[in-house]
């Protein structure tokens, strides 16, 4: 098996915190909280080494905040008990562990060929680890296995193992059969890492395709005899609502879930102009 890296930011390969076994994470704060008052109260369960509220830009309390004891064992006591500071009842909990923050058991595994069939596929991932269930995509026009999946382990040290710790869209490239696949780590769409890939792929989307993105309110018109010839109507995934020139393609400006895009008509249209 010859394993390819691919260039870009990992996570630390043994995912320590060098305080992860003795911070709690403290939330439900009073507005009005800051850290020598946060510090005050929890050491009266411990010497602490730091304590912080998070701060928005203007000042402001984010509500929440981290403290980190000097001896981890405080913590066993500490977290069974209620805990209230500046009025307010607040929640206290061990903070999440930089190997749970970016620990997934489910892997994206992209640039398949057709030539790969889906047991080649199945064989060579179980071998880091009992699969749990694979989701193949296919596309709805022709039925045909597109170019990628999700695998799902029963655990994630598989998943950790495959892509070598790299956190997206860092990806960890593998050989098949004679063939290279790029794995990278699946999390869901509302982690913090899914979060900031939707935006860089967003970002590059609109740099390719900036007339795909108006939308009411940001609409003009560009003469037919410049540029366009057709106008078209983009409803899809990246131009909501919106109104959009199209290339002379026969084409949505906008593009669906699938990537596709289809023929509305081939007559210009003056666009309706928003305020």
């Amino acid at each position: 098996m010859d394993n390819k890296s691919s260039e870009g930011r990992s996570a630390p390969r043994n995912w320590i915190d060098y305080a992860e076994d003795r911070k709690i994470y403290v939330s439900s704060l009073n507005f009005s909280t800051r850290d020598d008052s946060l510090k005050k109260y929890f050491e009266k369960f411990g010497e602490v080494e730091k304590a912080e509220v998070k701060m928005e830009s203007q000042n402001r309390s984010r509500g929440f905040g981290f403290v980190v004891f000097t001896d981890p064992e405080v913590l066993a006591t500490l977290l069974e008990m209620p805990h209230s500071l500046d009025g307010r009842e607040i929640e206290v909990k061990k903070a999440i562990t930089m190997k749970e923050k970016f620990s997934t058991n489910k892997l994206f595994v992209g640039g398949l060929p057709a030539k790969l069939s889906n047991n080649d596929v199945i064989e060579f991932f179980a071998s880091f680890g009992e699969i749990d269930d694979i989701e193949w995509v296919t596309d709805r026009m022709t039925g045909n296995r597109k170019g990628f999946c999700f695998i799902i382990f029963k655990a994630c040290e598989p998943v950790d193992e495959i892509t070598e710790g790299k956190v997206p869209p860092s990806s960890q490239k593998h050989e098949i059969n004679g063939f290279t696949v790029e794995c990278k780590k699946k999390f869901p769409d509302n982690h913090p890492v899914q979060k900031r890939i939707k935006r860089i792929q967003q970002q590059k989307r609109e740099r390719l395709y900036p007339y795909e993105y108006m939308t009411y309110g940001y609409d003009y018109t560009v003469p037919p005899s410049q540029y366009y010839d057709e106008f078209y109507y983009g409803y899809g995934q990246n131009s909501p609502y919106g109104y959009s020139y199209g290339y002379p393609t026969n084409r949505y400006g906008g593009l669906n879930q699938d990537g596709n895009s289809y023929p509305l008509t081939t007559t210009y249209k003056q666009p309706h102009m928003s305020n």
